[in-house]
């Protein structure tokens, strides 16, 4: 990805079932360690199965957010956590990071 892009879909597999959803973000750390925070409508838990040069990534168990104009605007490490509530329990994914490009 490189800098000041935008349309490039963002898929994170968390492993957990986050069929319930009541509550899902995810933060976006940039290299400056400011936070871009996103979430419902923009960021959803999809239906289905999807296939990725990762691997599969299971209905329920991953995020879908699609970078909106002006996202994407430093070059360098970003991280991102995925955050999910519903009416019984939490969780705080590990990070995964990504690097973006001039």
């Amino acid at each position: 990805m490189n800098v000041n892009e935008y349309g490039v879909p963002f898929v994170f597999s968390t492993g957990y079932d986050m069929s319930a959803d009541t509550a899902i973000r995810i933060n976006f750390t940039k290299p400056d360690g400011t936070v871009l925070s996103v979430a419902d409508p923009l960021v959803t838990v999809p239906t289905i199965d999807l296939q990725t040069t990762d691997g599969l990534f299971l209905a329920h168990q991953y995020v879908s957010y699609t970078f909106q104009n002006g996202d994407v605007d430093q070059v360098g490490i970003w991280s991102a956590r995925v955050y999910y509530t519903d009416l019984t329990r939490g969780l705080i994914s590990d990070a995964a990071e990504f690097e973006v490009f001039p």
